[in-house]
């Protein structure tokens, strides 16, 4: 296992950049510009002010490996599409877990937000489990 780490850590290095990349700009676009509104909006009474932040940077950094390990690595052989359903089916029970939790027992968490919040994590971890796949296989030809 080492050997393949040393043998492929740069395609590792540069598909996990690219995980980070794209979940961190299309989030920060759904959380912090398209959605913005709306999120604020529907859990006004659920949000701190000021939020906390190391919470989500160790969620955005666990997921990102996580998101690797479970949808590149054992796709890396097969076309990106293969990678994109396992993200989806990643996201749809990772986010899953959240978001009905939070509805079972969050008064304020509405139905609404729920199915809304939880589409957008099966297409977040989807696109983002495509991206690290394509930066897999972007160095890993010449490896």
């Amino acid at each position: 296992m080492l050997q393949n780490i040393q043998t492929f850590f740069k395609p590792i290095l540069i598909s996990l950049v690219f995980i980070f990349l794209a979940f961190g700009a299309l989030d920060f676009l759904w959380l912090g510009i398209i959605a913005a509104d709306w999120y604020q909006t529907e859990m006004a009474g659920l949000l701190r002010d000021p939020f906390i932040t190391w919470p989500w940077l160790v969620f955005y950094v666990m997921y990102g490996f996580v998101t690797f390990v479970l949808t590149v690595v054992p796709n890396r052989e097969k076309p990106w599409y293969y990678a994109s359903i396992d993200g989806a089916l990643l996201g749809l029970a990772s986010y899953g877990a959240y978001n009905l939790t939070n509805y079972s027992i969050l008064e304020g968490f509405t139905l609404k937000i729920m199915f809304i919040d939880w589409c957008w994590g099966i297409c977040l971890t989807a696109t983002s489990a495509t991206a690290g796949w394509v930066g897999f296989q972007l160095l890993r030809k010449g490896s």
